[in-house]
């Protein structure tokens, strides 16, 4: 660079450095803040705390920026993928994972091949479409022996191209082991091992599992509890062992209709139910008394670890998983029109959470 100060001409030497190696140190995953909640329940007993990990800051917006770091990583590290090579990676996913694929994709010169369904929220289609993905969008609510079900879609074109890698995350075993690796030492150092209660729900499961297995490591008497809505079919092979019909539920990256081997449903001490009402209705409270805005999975969790806590005697500290950014849903929980439509009243919910905060 050439310049000049005072008269006196400048001149500087910069090692030429590629952009994209620019981009790929800025991206930092992990060491998300945890923030104290507290404050939405008044009414919680004395040296109770809830407190939400901010997943939602990550990268992409998510929790799954881990996962697809962790396993890029590792398949870069054994060879089995290699950066700037145009590779194809496949991932199913209900939006987030593909997401922080289609991102890292970017970053690293892979093709990505994103697969979702129409349940998934068009913010969430179009980041992927944004960040260059190829997205194959099919058919939602189909049986999962289907071949239009997404998770099968991804296995067909694996299986019909073998140069391609499938992300896998629901089975692939460096997914819980990528939130035991990271998610669970985060929390473990940053509430200073007091850690009396994790709140996660779960879709592939890993998060819970992984940070769980980390954490009852540290402390057995860590209590994990793992929300579920109310549709899912986790709940009834948890607690009856009884695989039930999945129904409809509209709350996005958590609850199955199938179970995945990423998920250790042993880590598990309590699964409360919840409804779409209750999740969305918490993500609107949260944005209007905390000025901060999270998916419905996020909004599951925080209900449960509220509804947990007010139970609770201090001390203990109970921690949520905010696990994506509630931009994600603009057109869904934050539209008054698509709540409406869903038969939710709005005013009331949001009424409520206005008195609440007045308290």
């Amino acid at each position: 660079c050439t310049g000049s100060r005072g008269g006196r001409s400048l001149t500087c030497m910069v090692p030429h450095v590629p952009m994209v190696a620019v981009l790929v140190a800025w991206i930092s995953v992990g060491n998300t803040p945890l923030l104290d909640l507290s404050a939405l329940a008044p009414d919680l007993p004395k040296g109770v705390r809830v407190l939400g990990k901010a997943e939602f800051s990550n990268p992409s917006g998510s929790v799954k920026d881990r996962i697809v770091e962790y396993i890029l990583d590792e398949q870069e590290r054994i060879g089995r993928l290699t950066r700037f090579s145009g590779q194809t990676i496949v991932a199913s996913s209900s939006g987030n994972t593909a997401t922080s694929l289609a991102m890292f994709s970017a970053l690293r010169g892979y093709r990505c091949i994103a697969i979702t369904n129409r349940g998934t929220s068009k913010e969430k289609v179009q980041q992927l479409y944004a960040y260059g993905a190829e997205v194959v969008v099919t058919a939602s609510g189909v049986p999962t022996d289907s071949p239009v079900h997404y998770q099968n879609v991804e296995k067909q074109l694996v299986e019909e191209n073998p140069g391609y890698f499938g992300l896998n995350q629901y089975d692939s075993p460096l997914n819980p082991e990528a939130y035991y690796a990271t998610l669970g030492p985060e929390l473990w150092a940053q509430t200073n091992g007091k850690i009396t209660h994790l709140v996660a729900a779960g879709s592939t499961g890993g998060t819970v599992s992984g940070t769980a297995r980390f954490l009852k490591k540290k402390n057995q008497a860590i209590q994990v509890i793992m929300p579920d809505p109310h549709g899912s079919i986790f709940y009834d092979w948890w607690a009856h062992r009884k695989l039930v019909k999945p129904t409809s539920f509209e709350v996005e990256g958590v609850g199955k209709d199938s179970i995945p081997q990423a998920l250790d449903l042993s880590l598990i001490d309590v699964m409360p139910r919840f409804s779409d009402e209750q999740a969305f209705a918490t993500c609107r409270t949260i944005a209007r008394r905390m000025g901060m805005m999270v998916g419905g999975s996020a909004g599951g969790n925080v209900h449960a670890a509220l509804t947990l806590a007010r139970k609770l005697k201090g001390p203990a500290t109970v921690v949520a998983i905010l696990c994506d950014s509630g931009t994600k849903y603009l057109s869904k929980i934050f539209n008054d029109e698509w709540m409406a439509s869903q038969g939710y009243d709005v005013a009331a919910m949001d009424a409520s959470a206005a008195n609440r905060s007045a308290q």
